[in-house]
């Protein structure tokens, strides 16, 4: 008897032990002890490890492949963490050599490759790169889970929802609806309400003028698509360094015609930092630019949110 209750006993510790079990893109993620060691393959992972105080083994920090690598508010914070190469080519041997208990991995852009990382430790599979705001902050939690920081993930949404419920005192009531779009040199990629930044701005009290295409929460249109859509609030995301394709747009009678254009309500904000971190560190950022630029206003834009 004694033998036998030593076993029920023994099964009740395992039941307990192996209770961790967060639902993913892929599945579940069933792990015996919160993971202590945990690769980062999006930057919003690294960022939202951060903001619960915990530093990850390695990172997808590197700028192969054609990205551009972190987000400049993100370098300095991950600036001692080893690269893992880049989102696009992530290096599976260096993350191998890391010996994570957890990789968390993109549901669209590590998609391909994630049987491989499943093979070298527990992996997530999150939709961070096409996530809302609301998806985002759902994983925010269940990373919080993964890691053991349950109760700083809540602290740390609690505190979001604060902040973004003040900056909503700024907001204009009944402002016209905006468009939202990242600007490269070749490309005019709309945001629409299911994005990160289209839902983050719209959380402001803004109304974005687009919903998904099918099941697109983002897609290019040229500039008759802009013209056709005619937005009275236009807001870019480009980068410092780059030449965006709205340069040459600026040159057709066919932008002047654009009703933000003529309203002088063309806002321009970095892509880095607004579109690639997605995480609890860089909405901080976000939420003080949406106040600084005068966007939630629906006044002109400062100085340095100018787009015309």
């Amino acid at each position: 008897m004694k033998s036998k209750l030593l076993s029920l006993s023994a099964l009740i510790f395992l039941s307990t032990t192996l209770a961790l079990s967060v639902k993913h893109e892929r599945g579940s993620v069933e792990l015996a002890t919160p993971a202590k060691r945990v690769v980062a393959l999006e930057y919003s992972f690294a960022d939202t490890l951060l903001a619960l105080g915990v530093t990850p083994v390695g990172a997808a920090l590197g700028s192969q492949g054609g990205d551009r690598g972190a987000p400049p508010y993100l370098r300095s914070l991950t600036a001692k963490i080893p690269a893992t190469g880049s989102r696009a080519q992530p290096s599976l041997e260096t993350i191998a050599a890391l010996r994570p208990q957890l990789i968390l991995a993109d549901a669209f852009v590590q998609g391909e490759i994630y049987p491989q990382l499943a093979k070298l430790a527990p992996t997530a599979a999150f939709q961070s790169r096409r996530g809302s705001l609301d998806d985002l902050n759902a994983q925010t939690l269940a990373i919080g889970q993964l890691v053991g920081r349950e109760a700083a993930a809540k602290q740390v949404l609690a505190d979001q929802r604060s902040l973004i419920l003040k900056a909503k005192a700024f907001t204009k009531k009944n402002a016209p609806a905006f468009v939202a779009a990242v600007v490269t040199p070749k490309s005019f990629t709309v945001h629409t309400n299911q994005s990160f930044v289209g839902s983050f701005l719209e959380a402001l009290g803004r109304k974005n003028a687009l919903s998904p295409k099918g099941d697109q929460t983002q897609y290019e249109v040229s500039l008759e698509g802009l013209v056709a859509l005619n937005p009275q609030t236009l807001v870019l995301f480009a980068a410092p360094d780059e030449a965006p394709i709205t340069q040459e747009w600026k040159k057709s009678p066919l932008w002047q015609k654009l009703s933000a254009v003529q309203r002088g309500r063309v806002y321009v904000f970095d892509r880095d930092n607004w579109t690639r971190g997605r995480g609890p560190v860089a909405l901080k950022l976000m939420v003080a630019q949406a106040i600084e630029s005068r966007l939630l206003q629906d006044a002109a834009p400062s100085a340095a949110f100018q787009g015309q």
